[in-house]
């Protein structure tokens, strides 16, 4: 009984989220207020009232799109003696300074004064962010951000100085438009335009977005420099002090940049992540006095958040109730996972008007439940940095099925080796003292942001302590340290069965690079190069291309010859059928090696 309230709750919030709240609020939004467009009629008489701007970008790596950016600033329709551009290259490896120094003398032909800065080291764009804001805060009455790979209408900065005449107005934010966008992506900002409009007319827009937005200088607050979404919490500072966020709809913001569907997947897992943070650090909006702003915000950025674990719930609810004999469960798990794969056909190729759009609305919530697990699992740690991605040479569709067949086969191999444990586990016991399980600190996998270190799981093949007085040294040709069931258990590959639990907890993979000991990575990196690109991007595995070709390394030679074998497994996961044909050879490969025992 207690299972089928828990359906029913969460078939209630999710019926409400997707289709009575967001009908109401686009209905809503599609009105459009005069008073806002009246304000070009105003800028003659307010010209010698214009209140000073300062606009802020932090930089990384924009050389792409600098010189567009600069060009349009420079036809703003703003009084130039009330506007000063800040720049701050962060870190920059291109040659983004060298742009706006060309850009300079154009700058100060047209009387605004253009100030750039270039650190050589890269801090992160809200550590540069806040050092920016601090800087032209007290010589400025608003202070505007805006992206380098966004584009603004001429008019932006007229329309905002007459939206702030409101003394109750402390920000003001734009439409977001797409130069370059999917289906999907321009069907979903066209809602959230109108979503946003909504909440402007009912009280406070729920954030900015950082192609362009505008706050009073006096209103800026620091943010803490593990921030994810900036662009999201300054105009949430501002509404905690007791000022609105409104939507101005005749200012527009374009997107230039056009992005990759492994990039959108990137961008979305760190906005699902900032998004969790987010609904911590904004649970002032819950009080008893904010009823309005917090059902805006609870109803909308609240519930898309923790959708994605609502939606998993249900399905891991609906199918216990399956299981347990009921016929509209079994019929709601059959509708679910139809739904969920509709949405991977255009992942395979498939594509079609309305299927591409449910694959981005599905494919968001697979993003940000990625990044929220990420968050959870103590990265994003530092905030938010633009750095090149590392997982261009793996299709998006590639990482889903790849995370997903390592889910399935992990729980069926735990399921079917469990009945084996018992007796390994006394076999060891039997042997030699020590414990059954042994773990060993490992270096996993890459990221933009740091590398993952975890403790992998294997039954004992080695003594108690076999490393205590050596250190970290490689397996020699008949080890003494090395059991007599420990023998047995290398050469079937019997040991490794306990990392079905890292796979399934997300530290390894089923198939990948083998995990190594960190005291030996820092050694290996300096004698082999492209040695820790091997997990760039990519989980360590249980088994893999290399260790099913030649055995457990022994010497730099080995270790030299693998990482050619790991590059090479790499390069099959450019698409799923080639991913697909790999794994499954190399899972053969395993079970030959297995049952012939022929591993080391």
């Amino acid at each position: 009984m207690m299972l089928w309230f828990i359906v029913i709750l969460l078939s209630i919030l999710i019926v409400y989220h997707h289709i009575v709240y967001t009908a109401v609020m686009i209905r809503l939004g599609q009105y459009h207020t005069d008073e806002q467009s009246t304000s070009s009629s105003h800028s003659a008489s307010l010209h010698d009232a214009y209140p000073h701007i300062a606009l802020v970008m932090p930089a990384h790596n924009e050389a792409d799109y600098m010189a567009a950016k600069l060009a349009n600033i420079l036809m703003l329709d703003y009084p130039a003696e009330k506007l000063s551009v800040n720049i701050c290259c962060d870190g920059c490896s291109d040659n983004t300074a060298e742009i706006i120094e060309e850009w300079h003398p154009k700058f100060e032909q047209a009387g605004i004064k253009l100030a750039w800065t270039n650190k050589t080291n890269n801090r992160g764009k809200l550590a540069r962010l806040n050092a920016l804001m601090a800087q032209v805060s007290s010589q400025n009455d608003l202070i505007a951000l805006s992206d380098i790979s966004a584009l603004i209408s001429i008019d932006a900065l007229t329309q905002a100085a007459h939206s702030f005449q409101n003394a109750e107005t402390g920000a003001i934010t734009s439409c977001y438009l797409l130069a370059d966008a999917t289906e999907g992506e321009k069907q979903y900002w066209q809602w959230q335009n109108k979503i946003r409009h909504a909440e402007s007319q009912l009280g406070s827009v729920m954030g900015g977005n950082g192609a362009f937005y505008i706050m009073r200088a006096s209103l800026f607050t620091p943010l803490p420099e593990d921030t994810i979404n900036d662009d999201f919490m300054l105009p949430m500072m501002v509404i905690k002090q007791g000022y609105n966020v409104l939507l101005n709809q005749d200012i527009n913001s374009v997107e230039i940049s056009p992005s990759t569907g492994q990039q959108n997947h990137q961008r979305r897992q760190r906005i699902g992540a900032g998004n969790l943070q987010q609904l911590i650090r904004c649970r002032f909006l819950f009080s008893p006095k904010q009823k309005k702003l917090g059902w805006l915000f609870g109803s909308g950025k609240g519930l898309r958040t923790i959708m994605p674990f609502i939606l998993v719930g249900y399905l891991l609810a609906t199918s216990v109730l399956a299981i347990q004999g009921s016929l509209l469960a079994s019929l709601l798990v059959i509708g679910q996972l139809s739904a969920y794969f509709l949405a991977l056909l255009p992942a395979l190729g498939v594509n079609q008007k309305y299927l591409n759009k449910w694959h981005y609305l599905v494919g968001g919530y697979y993003s940000s439940l990625f990044g929220m697990v990420r968050y959870l699992n103590g990265q994003f740690k530092q905030g938010w940095r633009h750095l090149p991605p590392l997982y261009d040479y793996q299709a998006r569709s590639t990482q889903c099925c790849k995370r997903l067949s390592d889910l399935i086969l992990s729980v069926m191999g735990l399921v079917l080796t469990l009945p084996l444990w018992p007796v390994i586990a006394l076999l060891i016991k039997l042997d030699s003292k020590g414990p059954v399980f042994y773990r060993q600190l490992r270096v996993g996998q890459i990221t933009e942001q740091h590398t993952d270190l975890f403790e992998v799981i294997k039954f004992r093949t080695m003594t108690h302590n076999a490393e205590q007085d050596s250190g970290a040294v490689w397996a020699q040709q008949n080890d003494p340290r090395i059991t007599r069931i420990g023998r047995f258990l290398r050469v079937t590959r019997l040991d490794e069965l306990p990392q079905f639990i890292n796979v399934i907890k997300g530290d390894m993979a089923l198939i990948g690079p083998r995990p190594e000991r960190p005291q030996l990575c820092g050694d290996l990196q300096n004698a082999l190069p492209f040695y820790l690109e091997r997990t760039a991007g990519l989980r360590p595995g249980i088994t893999g291309l290399a260790q099913v070709s030649q055995g457990y390394d022994r010497c730099l030679d080995d270790v030299k010859a693998k990482i050619a074998w790991d590059h090479a497994y790499a390069a099959a996961l450019g698409s799923p059928w080639q991913w697909l044909k790999m794994d499954t050879f190399i899972i053969l490969k395993t079970i030959l090696v297995m049952v012939t025992k022929r591993g080391q």
